[in-house]
């Protein structure tokens, strides 16, 4: 994945994959069909790892806001400490599609909108917050995305559990206090 997410799939050679995996290209080609069928597999991988993590932060124990802070929480752990495959991930989004293999990334983000959709109804249905269930999820993923994307590209140290606490309470409570007329 580290060839894929610093060179991008066209710049990286099935040679350069074998000796960073220290193996050969015939045991190479006995587990992967090819380059493109391996890429295929990190990334299904990737976001099948995303998906389980999304399930297990949904399912912690305490109310609605505890578990959305749960989730923007592994979110932004999940990037802290795998910042190679945010990179892998955002080099496929970005790149040329003739460039890369063919993967339906929107079809696999759409899937992680509907789950966190389906938080957001729970939350509507017990009346702990209003809106719409998918417009709220696609915020949500928003503010995730902004925040990891800031971390990547300053270094600031944004992928915590208290920006998480602060980006759901932006979310729930609004940004701040009306201002009287």
């Amino acid at each position: 994945m580290r060839l894929f997410a610093e060179k991008g799939y066209a710049a990286t050679s099935t040679r350069e994959i074998c000796k960073a995996a220290r193996i050969t290209k015939p045991v190479l080609y006995y587990h992967f069909r090819s380059k493109e069928h391996l890429y295929q597999e990190l990334m299904i991988d990737c976001f099948g790892q995303h998906q389980k993590m999304l399930l297990r932060a949904s399912q912690a124990a305490g109310g609605f806001r505890e578990r959305l802070v749960r989730v923007m929480e592994e979110e932004l752990k999940s990037a802290r400490e795998e910042p190679l495959r945010v990179q892998f991930l955002i080099r496929m989004i970005f790149s040329p599609e003739r460039r890369r293999p063919q993967f339906n990334a929107v079809a696999r983000m759409e899937a992680n909108r509907a789950f966190l959709a389906d938080v957001f109804r729970k939350g509507v249905a017990s009346g702990e917050v209003l809106g719409k269930p998918a417009e709220l999820a696609t915020i949500m993923m928003g503010m995730s995305l902004i925040t990891i994307l800031e971390n990547l590209f300053t270094g600031k140290p944004t992928l915590t559990r208290r920006n998480a606490e602060r980006l759901v309470g932006v979310l729930l409570d609004g940004c701040g206090e009306r201002v009287k007329k």
